[in-house]
C-alpha cells in the first residue's frame, strides 16, 4: 500500500528538480488518490507534509509551488568596496540585483535607543548606553527575507543620513566613510534556531522553519566597532557562499 510519505517524496522530488516549478499547480485531492489508489486522507497528509516543510502553500483552494527566492549572500565579495562606495548602491540590493532577483527594505524603525547587552558587548560600551537603531525588514521578490536592526554609536551618525530612512547611494557604510573614518573589518557569526511567534509572523514562515541568527560587526582601520547588525534570516530563503585564500 502507498504511504503519505511516499507521495510526499515523489512529489518534492518533481518540485526539486523544478517539473513544477514556483507558482506551478500540484494535483488536486482526487487527481493524487486516483493516481496512487489512496485514501484522501492519506492524500491530504502529503501536502500537509510538503506544506509544513516550506515547499508548497494553498492559495485560492488550490496547492501551489511556493515562491522561494534563494540568493547566495557571498561572504567577502558583498563587502568589497567597489560596491558601495561613491554611487554605488546598497549591499543586498547590489547582491540580489547580480543574481537576477530584486530586493527593497522597509523602515521599522529609526530611533535612540539603549543598547542591548549583544550590542553593548560588540561596541564596547556599558549595557543601557543610548545608541541609534535602524530596524528595518527586506524582501527579495515579494517575500520578507531578514529582520534587520543596524545598531550605530551616536556620535557617528550625528548629522548624518544614517538617522534618514534613505541613506543615499551605498546606504550606511558609504554614510560612515564620509564621516571620515575608514572601514577596515568585519566579523559575522551565524547560528541558527527555531523562530519566535513573531518572526514567523513578520517573515511568513511556515510551521518547523527554521531562522538564521547573523550578527554583524563592523570595525574602522583603527579597530573600533561602528556598527553591529544584529539579523534573522528566513532559512529557506538563505545560502551563505564564502571563497577567500588559506592563510598560512
Amino acid at each position: 500500500m502507498v504511504s503519505y510519505r511516499q507521495i510526499s517524496d515523489d512529489l518534492r522530488a518533481l518540485i526539486e528538480s523544478g517539473e513544477y516549478g514556483p507558482r506551478a499547480l500540484l494535483p488536486s485531492l482526487s487527481e493524487l488518490t486516483k493516481r496512487y489508489g489512496v485514501a484522501r486522507n492519506t492524500a491530504t497528509q502529503a501536502l500537509k507534509t510538503l506544506e509544513q516543510e516550506g515547499m508548497i502553500q494553498v492559495e485560492s483552494g488550490r496547492w501551489i509551488v511556493r515562491p522561494r527566492p534563494r540568493p547566495r549572500r557571498h561572504g567577502i565579495d558583498r563587502y568589497s568596496r567597489s560596491r558601495w562606495s561613491g554611487d554605488g548602491q546598497a549591499i543586498l540590493i547590489a547582491e540580489t540585483a547580480r543574481q537576477g532577483l530584486t530586493a527593497r527594505q522597509e523602515i521599522r524603525e529609526l530611533a535612540e535607543v539603549p543598547a542591548p547587552e549583544p550590542v553593548a558587548e560588540r561596541l564596547d560600551v556599558p549595557v543601557g548606553t543610548v545608541v541609534w537603531v535602524r530596524r528595518r525588514t527586506t524582501f527579495v521578490g515579494e517575500r520578507p527575507h531578514q529582520l534587520a536592526d543596524s545598531y550605530y554609536p551616536l556620535d557617528l551618525v550625528k548629522g548624518t543620513r544614517i538617522r534618514k530612512e534613505n541613506t543615499g547611494p551605498g546606504g550606511g557604510f558609504a554614510r560612515l566613510e564620509e564621516t571620515g573614518l575608514r572601514l577596515g573589518e568585519i566579523e559575522e557569526e551565524i547560528s541558527a534556531r527555531m523562530p519566535t511567534s513573531r518572526e514567523a509572523t513578520a517573515l511568513t514562515l511556515p510551521a518547523g522553519t527554521p531562522v538564521v541568527d547573523l550578527v554583524r560587526t563592523t570595525y574602522d582601520t583603527t579597530g573600533r566597532p561602528v556598527e553591529v547588525m544584529l539579523a534573522v534570516l528566513a532559512a529557506d530563503m538563505s545560502t551563505f557562499a564564502y571563497r577567500f585564500p588559506i592563510p598560512d
